[in-house]
């Protein structure tokens, strides 16, 4: 029997340098601790994917604005130009605006006496 009780010394000294490192790994706090810190990776990732999605959301916002404002610029622009192409238009402007006259040839008549 002596050498039994080798054998099992020897098997109770390897398991016991085993289990200091394997228990504290398959301890149920080291599981909940990796899993909390899974799941507080995890949202912290998702709150800073979704605040980007906001941000490029709100620019996007703001460029169709932008563009809606300046298709309406574009619009009465056209309409601008569509109103100047008209002659009275251009005439009225000139008239109420600038103080010009309407410069038609007039009749004038010279009358001459004869002196005797």
């Amino acid at each position: 029997m002596p050498g039994g009780r080798k054998v099992m010394s020897a098997v109770k000294i390897h398991k016991h340098r085993e289990t200091g490192f394997l228990r504290w790994i398959q301890n149920r706090i080291f599981f909940f601790l990796m899993v909390l810190m899974i799941l507080v990776l995890t949202l912290i990732g998702y709150m800073y994917i979704r605040n980007a999605l906001n941000e490029t959301s709100a620019r996007n916002l703001a460029l169709d604005n932008t563009c809606s404002r300046l298709e309406q610029e574009i619009i009465y622009l056209e309409s601008e130009i569509n109103e100047l192409r008209r002659p009275g238009y251009i005439k009225r402007i000139a008239g109420e605006e600038l103080g010009m006259i309407d410069a038609r040839p007039q009749g004038d008549v010279i009358i001459i006496k004869k002196r005797k």
